[in-house]
């Protein structure tokens, strides 16, 4: 995302107000669906049919709207900082991690973006594999709290590039990406953003925060997705979805 320029950009308190009445609207519709929180055993038989067909109406209808309020929160807290952010298309560098802290909406909107591609079989394949090096990765760590910190770096330094990542060095999904890639920044070149680098005092890398309140509406709306069980880690997360809305096993 390029940096927002001239006084369009809207002020951050009025970007998260906008963003909590598009995270409102979607709870709205998914507390409407009446999917199943507390027993994932009756996921199948509940998921299926009608109520799969609904939500997939709900997020059609309500995701697009959900990403845009979240990028205009994006820009505005980028314009009152006066960040001179350096990222552009093609980069890249940070689409090497392993992406975490997804909703479990994210991550079904998503699935639903490529799941009627051509490459889809190939776009699980690549996620099971890049889940599988994490899982890897994360077992060969002595087991205490930093471990996950300590395996997400690790990970990053393997290079691997995301699944969805294009040849030209866009994103596939861009339209469908989900908030923790929309949130990450630089303000230094991209070299400093690639392998070893990535912890040089030269490299500047940041993330936009959202405020408690927005936090907590998003914990909200996404228990009624709960019982689906879906990881918040992106890659898993999409073979889960698969398993339940796909095509594949």
């Amino acid at each position: 995302m390029k940096n927002p320029e001239g006084p369009g950009a809207r002020g951050v308190e009025e970007a998260v107000r906008g963003f909590l009445e598009a995270v409102a609207a979607l709870e709205s519709d998914l507390r409407g669906l009446a999917l199943p929180s507390t027993d994932p055993s009756s996921v199948p038989s509940e998921i299926s049919g009608l109520k799969y067909e609904r939500l997939r109406a709900v997020l059609a209808v309500r995701m697009q709207a959900f990403y845009a309020a979240y990028d205009g929160f994006v820009h505005a807290a980028l314009a009152e900082e006066a960040r001179p952010v350096t990222c552009s298309s093609g980069c890249a560098a940070c689409c090497r991690h392993f992406v975490s802290s997804v909703e479990p909406f994210e991550i079904v909107a998503l699935h639903e973006a490529i799941k009627d591609r051509e490459d889809y079989p190939d776009l699980l394949f690549a996620s099971h594999k890049n889940a599988l090096a994490y899982e890897k990765i994360l077992e060969a760590e002595n087991p205490d709290d930093e471990a996950p910190d300590r395996a997400l770096h690790r990970y990053f330094l393997k290079g691997r590039p995301c699944p969805f990542l294009a040849k030209d060095g866009s994103c596939g999904v861009y339209e469908a990406r989900p908030m923790s890639c929309r949130m990450f920044f630089a303000e230094s070149p991209a070299r400093f953003c690639a392998g070893k680098a990535i912890v040089s005092p030269w490299n500047r890398n940041f993330q936009i925060e959202l405020p408690d309140v927005a936090e907590e509406a998003l914990a909200r709306c996404s228990q009624h997705l709960a019982a689906l069980e879906i990881p918040e880690d992106l890659f898993p997360g999409v073979l889960a979805a698969n398993a339940l809305f796909g095509q594949y096993s």
